[in-house]
């Protein structure tokens, strides 16, 4: 009984963060396509970063004039968080591009939104 409500109180104090920054000429309801994502390596709840954590959006968008990157901790980044006690607390970064300008016709696999 001790052990889970240590586990249920653990759990009770995690919450999914999440922050979204549209670039250029984006609407904040418009359709969007994933175009890459990157983990983020952080430490000790997110205050000491580790490893490469200044992205350049260039890089990732294929320096598309508008685009939208999204920051969060997902289910599977707080369960690695969880696991490590707090001392990894990993987060990823999607980078969305508009569908308007998504230039891939020739795709053979669907296409991922965040819808």
């Amino acid at each position: 009984m001790g052990g889970g409500f240590a586990l249920f109180s653990l759990l009770s104090l995690t919450s999914c963060y999440s922050t979204r920054v549209m670039h250029g000429d984006v609407k904040p309801n418009e359709p969007l396509v994933q175009v890459n994502r990157q983990w983020n390596h952080h430490l000790i709840g997110g205050l000491i970063p580790v490893g490469k954590n200044k992205l350049a959006a260039a890089e990732y968008v294929d320096d598309a004039p508008d685009y939208v990157v999204k920051t969060n901790q997902n289910f599977l980044n707080l369960l690695v968080s969880c696991v490590t006690w707090g001392i990894y607390t990993p987060t990823q970064t999607k980078f969305y591009i508009p569908l308007r300008e998504f230039r891939g016709a020739q795709q053979d696999t669907p296409i991922k939104t965040d819808e």
